[in-house]
């Protein structure tokens, strides 16, 4: 393992050197930067899976014909946006 590392060009050695400290603030700050991204990942996720959701229904009301204005009424959005979802 060691002669592998001595064979890279120094600014990989000393990354390398630094990932085979255990328990080292890097590894750890590392670990703790992954699973910070996974988390926020995961809340994105779910946020846009709500909003493509509320979006599907108002594409429904309208092909129901209820007026956009009652739509905005109920969903919070803008009849502006309304318009935008109907016109996709």
């Amino acid at each position: 393992m060691m002669e592998e590392i001595e064979n890279l060009p120094e600014e990989e050695k000393e990354k390398e050197i630094l990932l085979q400290l255990p328990n080292s603030y890097f590894e750890r700050g590392v670990k703790k930067g992954r699973q910070e991204g996974i988390e926020e990942g995961m809340k994105e996720g779910k946020l846009e899976g709500i909003e493509e959701g509320k979006k599907e229904v108002i594409l429904k009301l309208i092909e129901k014909g209820m007026s956009i204005s009652e739509i905005a009424d109920i969903t919070e959005y803008s009849q502006e946006e309304i318009k935008k979802f109907a016109d996709k």
